[in-house]
Order: structure tokens, then C-alpha cells, then sequence
């Protein structure tokens, strides 16, 4: 793994196992607290959730600010502290919420993080992408649709964790495995309006460029949409980007972006919810799996320190399987 992975966790900290409900057929509640959580991103996290809560017959409540707000979400895993449920569920695109997760792990509420994650966060585990190697993958697409020779420019939310980590992923497979020059980079912040702004100051200022990237969900609904509004055909350039935002499916559809590369995200929600299962069922018994003979006392986490998703690539040959029409629902 890359000295620039974003995935890297601290050391293990004692906690709390919590005891099997009292009546076996009680009903567990989990809270996923998170920013962000009216991002078109986190639909397929939230469709992950519906699906283990229907499994699993458990309950789950979405907390958090609607938009990019690390107080508010860091606020919002102190929250679902206070009601004492049996496990939350959160992302670190950035470090705000790490002392409320230890805050909770001192309690003895198992905490999973999912998405993003950062060094030395205190959580049993982290579920989700590698975020660098989900930029060699990003590479790897670039180079199978457009060569191994080309001029770049790459959109992202720069500072994000996740973003970061993908970004070192892609430029390290391109240097060893290709002639791509990178022309610069814009910074979308991850949101519609500004990738849309972001994407016209791309397309005015780098006129040279044969091939476009973006890192975030965000990136390609503004590469696509801003050169729609400039009425600039660049159905000759290497478009890929990442995540599955409608916009960038129907961009895919009409030929506009060649390939989106996809984390497994309602995976990822779905196992962070199943491990939390096996870990409070104490018919699973996960906690008390035998790494050691009494894994509370000896500060042991019986989980594995990290569990990665890999990626998918959506383009015009599978495009159908992942449009919102053709997904299922789950109440």
C-alpha cells in the first residue's frame, strides 16, 4: 500500500462489548451519522442501509447536516450517542468527528466507518475503497479508452481524504505505465454548481487537453453538464470520471463520458451493518472470537483492521444494470 493511502489506522483502543439484548427478539438500532446525507452520492449508501435493514430486521436512522459541514457532523455522531444504540455507522472525508467516534468507542458503542476514512480514527474497522488504489483503476480506465499518451486535466475536492488519495493512485500508475501529461487541475468542491464552474475554466483555459478525469461524484455531472451549456462537443476527448451520479450515467448513455469508475457503496453500508450484527448477536459471536481469551480485558478488536470494496466500471456496455430506474427498492 502507497505511503500516501488514505485508509491508514491508529492503534486498536480498548472498549466496551456490548451485551446481547435482554429479549432476543428486540429489535436493534443503528444510527448512520453523517455530513452530507442530501448528496446524490449517499443514495446508493442509504439504498445499502434499506437493504440491511430489511435483511437484518434492524433499525436505522440517518443523522447529519445535508451538506458539507464537519461541526454539524461531528455534532451529529455526539447525538446518536446520547440515545444508546447499538452501533454507528459514519464517513471521515475529513477529521471533525474523530473524537466523538473515540467518545463513543469509551462508551461502548461500536463505531464502523465507511467511504472515507483518516489516520488514527479510533474506529473498529474501516469499509470501503481503497482510495488510491480506486485511482490506479482510474488510471487504468484513462489509459483503455484513450491511449497511453495524452494531455490531462483533472477535477476533484482537493483537501478531501478520499480525493487526495486517489489522485496520488492515478498519477503514480500513469507515470510508470503511460506518456499522460497532466496539463493542471480544478477544484469542483464536490458540489454541482461549483464542478460546473470548475469544468468552464477547464475547458477555456486548457484548450490543449486530450483527456479529462474526475475524482469525485460531482466531478463528471460538471464535466459534462458545463460543456453542455458551452455547447462544446467532447465526445473526442478520454472522459472518465468517478461514481454514479444520474447526470453522469445520462452522459455515459449519450456518449459523453466513456467510463465511470464506481465504488461498491451499498456494499459497503450493507456490510457495515451485518459486521455490527455478528458483533451484538452474541449467537455470532464475533466479539468474543477467540484472537484471545478474553478480548475485552486484553483491548482486542475482533475485526479486520480494514475491508476494501475495489471498484466497478460502468460504460455503454453495462451502463443499463445501474440506472435509478432499474434499481430496486426496499422499504
Amino acid at each position: 500500500m502507497g505511503k500516501l493511502h488514505s485508509c491508514a489506522l491508529g492503534a486498536a483502543i480498548a472498549f466496551t462489548v456490548l451485551a446481547a439484548p435482554a429479549d432476543a427478539q428486540e429489535k436493534r438500532t443503528y444510527y448512520y451519522a453523517s455530513q452530507l446525507q442530501g448528496h446524490p452520492y449517499l443514495l446508493d449508501s442509504l439504498l445499502g442501509m434499506d437493504y440491511a435493514a430489511s435483511k437484518f430486521g434492524v433499525d436505522i436512522v440517518s443523522i447529519g447536516p445535508q451538506g458539507w459541514d464537519p461541526v454539524g457532523h461531528a455534532e451529529a455522531v455526539e447525538q446518536a450517542i446520547a440515545k444508546r444504540p447499538s452501533g454507528i455507522v459514519t464517513t471521515l472525508w475529513e477529521p471533525g468527528a474523530v473524537p466523538a467516534i473515540k467518545r463513543a468507542m469509551e462508551q461502548g458503542i461500536p463505531v464502523i466507518v465507511i467511504e472515507a476514512v483518516v489516520p488514527d480514527n479510533g474506529a473498529m474497522t474501516f469499509i470501503g475503497l481503497d482510495n488510491y488504489e480506486a485511482g490506479v483503476d482510474t488510471a487504468k480506465a484513462l489509459i483503455a479508452v484513450g491511449g497511453d499518451t495524452g494531455k490531462l486535466v483533472v477535477s476533484g475536492n482537493w483537501g478531501a481524504s478520499n480525493t487526495d488519495a486517489k489522485f496520488q493512485g492515478l498519477m503514480d500508475h500513469l507515470k510508470a505505465n503511460s506518456k499522460w501529461e497532466l496539463l493542471g487541475r480544478v477544484d469542483d468542491k464536490a458540489t454541482t454548481e461549483t464542478a460546473i464552474d470548475a469544468a468552464k475554466t477547464m475547458y477555456n483555459t486548457y484548450q490543449d487537453m486530450t483527456g479529462i478525469v474526475g475524482l469525485d461524484s460531482s466531478s463528471g455531472t460538471g464535466i459534462c453538464l458545463a460543456a453542455e451549456e458551452l455547447e462544446k462537443d467532447i465526445t473526442e476527448l478520454a472522459v472518465v470520471v468517478n461514481d454514479r451520479e444520474a447526470p453522469v450515467l445520462e452522459c455515459i448513455e449519450a456518449g459523453d463520458i466513456d467510463a465511470t469508475v464506481v465504488n461498491k457503496t451499498a456494499l459497503q453500508s450493507f456490510m457495515a451493518i451485518q459486521m455490527l450484527e455478528a458483533y451484538n448477536d452474541q449467537n455470532i459471536g464475533l466479539a468474543n472470537a477467540p484472537i484471545s481469551s478474553d478480548n475485552k480485558a486484553a483491548g482486542v478488536t475482533p475485526f479486520p483492521q480494514y475491508m476494501y470494496m475495489g471498484t466497478e466500471v460502468i460504460d455503454k456496455d453495462n451502463i443499463q444494470y445501474f440506472v435509478s430506474q432499474n434499481m430496486p427498492s426496499f422499504n
